[in-house]
């Protein structure tokens, strides 16, 4: 807050009048303090050029300089001080003269103490009011110089995303001390390598610390070698604004910019960098150019420099979706064959990030997200809604992922078809085994029938290729080896029960006796007589 201490000098050719101005009022009880006092024009402007009242009580008419040629000097060095006259009456015209110059008041003679006390009240009083704006306007400026920054800021966004008029912007460019040429810029957009991913969790402290120092180097490297603005565009995006300084050298100040980021702040950075803009009317089409630029990320991951300059983006031919290979992974997918799905899928990728010249990144995406969602689809069809849950979760990740790389997307891709081959699996394999079931379960009710592979499998409505292959898979052994180890078993059973051989046989379904008691003994090692004789029974 401003101090309401006032200085005040006076000057006069009689020592009496000053006398008894400078020690006939307490001045202390006014809140004014007497700064010096001289008996003439001359030592009066030196008085007050040195110590810069805020209030000059001065005679019109004195020696060596009159009080209105001090008046025109003072007003001239000192505007905002207040000069109060002392006139006689025929110096009336004399003091008006002096109060359109810029004094303040007149007293005239003869005057009183109150006189003069009064007056000065005034011009007291003037002086706290031109005080008090004065500090308003320190403090408005104050604030402004604080603000620009963000002015700036604001100022860019707009520049780079509307058309200016160069005649209408010139008194802002001037306002905000925009210390560039308006001519001949760069733009640089830069973005931080996955900066929602490693920057979700943190407190926003930390986050406003991390652009604060990421901005810094920024300008130190910008500086070093040209006129720039670095400003924020969203949370892990910056633009760079600079003066070109040399033809051919918009790679090598991106790369700088990258290389030094990596080495003081340890984050690695995807830069996309537009063509010259002559004017300030052409950065928003620079601006586009790198954005543009930098989107071609998707391909290499990010860590790195794109010019515009080295996108070919005309009359492009483009890839089409892989219809041809949709019949191919679906019926691999469905079938749960891993190994085939993955080949065919690696195929596909291959072909699509191999395609020349690159597509805008955006139709790739495109496309490959439509994939995505045709493998879902397909899965559909063999599963329930319940199954593909995660698979759904995987696709609106990769839907609403920002930042990620065509790379990043495959991955993505990968994890559906694994996922969705180890469902299928695990569905195949709970269904296969309740068919193998039934088929055992029919084997064991018909151990006296002729038990064949194609007689089984039609009990299950499979093939009977098919259905071997299955069955051995379940039980880890071939069908006929478990119809006979199964009728084994059950010829234990009946023996133990003292059953007659032949009437085991035939309950088993071998017709002779002989032929039952050679593949019992080939399975037990014992022939059902020894069997039954070890088991403590008699024949």
């Amino acid at each position: 807050m401003e101090s309401s201490a006032i200085n005040m000098i006076v000057i006069d050719d009689i020592r009496d009048v000053v006398d008894g101005i400078v020690n006939g009022i307490e001045w202390d009880e006014y809140g004014i303090t007497i700064a010096g006092a001289c008996l003439n024009g001359e030592e009066g402007l030196e008085l007050a050029l040195r110590e810069r009242p805020d209030i000059i009580i001065t005679d019109i008419r004195m020696p060596k300089m009159d009080g209105l040629t001090m008046t025109r000097a003072i007003v001239d060095k000192l505007p905002f001080c207040k000069i109060i006259l002392i006139s006689g009456y025929s110096d009336f015209e004399y003091a008006q003269e002096a109060i359109r110059l810029g004094a303040f008041d007149f007293v005239t003679k003869p005057f009183s103490l109150e006189d003069i006390t009064d007056t000065v009240q005034k011009a007291r009083n003037a002086v706290l009011e031109t005080k008090r704006q004065q500090s308003n306007i320190r403090e408005m400026e104050r604030r402004v110089k604080e603000s620009l920054p963000v002015l700036r800021q604001e100022f860019f966004n707009l520049l780079i995303r509307h058309k200016a008029n160069e005649s209408k912007i010139s008194d802002r460019w001037d306002f905000l001390q925009i210390g560039l040429d308006r001519s001949r810029f760069v733009v640089m957009v830069l973005e931080i390598d996955r900066f929602q991913e490693i920057s979700k969790d943190w407190p926003v402290n930390e986050i406003e610390l991390l652009r604060f120092t990421l901005q810094n180097i920024l300008e130190e490297t910008i500086h070093a070698y040209t006129k720039g603005v670095v400003f924020r565009d969203s949370d892990g995006r910056f633009v760079i604004i600079y003066n070109e300084y040399e033809a051919d050298s918009h790679a090598a100040l991106a790369e700088r910019c990258c290389e030094h980021l990596a080495t003081y702040a340890k984050y690695t950075v995807s830069v996309g960098v537009g063509n010259r803009a002559e004017t300030t009317d052409e950065l928003p089409v620079s601006y586009q150019q790198a954005v543009t630029a930098m989107s071609y990320h998707f391909y290499t991951g990010g860590n790195g420099v794109v010019c515009y300059s080295d996108v070919i983006e005309d009359k492009q031919q483009l890839p089409k979706y892989p219809a041809d290979r949709v019949q191919d992974i679906a019926f691999a997918l469905q079938s749960g064959n891993r190994e085939r799905t993955l080949e065919i899928l690696e195929e596909v990728y291959e072909e699509l990030i191999h395609f020349q010249p690159r597509p805008q990144p955006r139709y790739l995406a495109l496309l490959l997200h439509g994939f995505a969602n045709m493998l879902v689809r397909v899965l559909l069809e063999k599963l329930s809604y319940e199954d593909i849950g995660p698979l759904e979760e995987l696709l609106q990740e990769m839907e609403t992922s920002s930042g990620g790389s065509v790379h990043d997307i495959y991955e993505l891709l990968k994890q559906i078809c694994e996922h969705g081959c180890t469902i299928v699996e695990e569905r195949s394999a709970s269904q296969a085994h309740l068919v193998i079931e039934r088929a055992i379960a029919y084997i064991k009710q018909h151990l006296s029938a002729e038990l064949t592979v194609a007689h089984c499998a039609s009990q299950v409505h499979l093939s009977g290729s098919y259905f071997a292959n299955l069955f051995k898979k379940v039980t880890g052994m071939s069908f006929n080896q478990y119809v006979t180890a199964t009728r084994m078993e059950k010829a234990k059973e009946m023996l133990l029960q003292n059953k007659q051989i032949q009437e085991i046989a035939s309950a088993l379904g071998y017709e002779e006796r002989r032929y039952f008691s050679d593949v019992f003994k080939k399975v037990t090692g014992m022939t059902p007589s020894e069997f039954r004789q070890s088991a403590g029974l008699a024949e």
